[in-house]
């Protein structure tokens, strides 16, 4: 890693509809924790969580009432995800560049997880839920291009965050508990209400992608035109 980076990393960029009240609310929890307990654990927690995510999902070719225990795992998986790095700060105990790496392996692994679960369920066919994998995971591309060559690392878009992204999984696996209506397009063929949500943010994660991607080649073209210019 470049020396500049190392020792000024990215800025991070935060501006959802439940930021003001994460930031009391997990420096709270955090400075609640025992000692023995570090950011790492939360790390592995965040992992298991992805599990109980995963294992609800599967579980609904059974009955759409393990819904609730995907919902609880993702509700596990913002504690842990969240407050993990909270800790850190609260405790000064950043590892930068271990942290930065570790914490966003996990997310990488965690959205390949979970979207995989969800084409294996009932609830979505496989290619919408890799469709969805891809999205979401072009914008984390974008956050770490971002983080390298503007020192920003931007966690939200449009005022929606993963938190935000949770909550809306949840309101749509509670729903879908009591009312999970099919679309028939032709024959057997057929889209779930989790099929039309995964078409729905596929197309917004791709096209937030792609606007933000030309905006930020735009603004560094013209950075370093200028920089250019004034070296000569």
């Amino acid at each position: 890693m470049e020396e500049n980076q190392t020792e000024h990393p990215a800025e991070r960029i935060i501006d959802t509809l439940t930021g003001p009240w994460e930031k009391k609310v997990l420096r709270k929890l955090a400075l609640a924790l025992p000692p023995k307990v570090v950011p790492d654990h939360l790390t592995i927690l965040g992992l298991f969580s992805t599990l109980v995510i995963a294992t609800g999902y599967c579980l609904t070719w059974y009955s759409p009432y393990w819904l609730f225990l995907a919902s609880f795992g993702f509700i596990l998986n913002w504690y842990a995800d969240s407050l993990d790095g909270t800790l850190a700060r609260v405790r000064k105990i950043e590892r930068e560049r271990y942290g930065y790496f570790v914490d966003h392996i996990c997310d990488a692994w965690s959205t390949v997880i979970m979207c995989l679960a969800l084409g294996i369920s009932p609830l979505m066919q496989m290619e919408l839920g890799m469709l969805l994998a891809i999205g979401y995971l072009l914008l984390n591309i974008y956050a770490h291009i971002g983080a390298y060559t503007k020192a920003e690392f931007r966690i939200s878009f449009l005022k929606f965050g993963p938190t935000e992204i949770r909550l809306v999984i949840i309101i749509f696996n509670t729903v879908i508990c009591f009312w999970n209506p099919k679309i028939w397009l032709s024959g057997q063929n057929y889209l779930t209400f989790y099929d039309l949500g995964a078409i729905f943010f596929s197309v917004v994660f791709f096209i937030i992608f792609m606007w933000n991607s030309v905006k930020t080649a735009i603004v560094l073209d013209k950075l370093d035109r200028a920089q250019k210019r004034e070296g000569q």
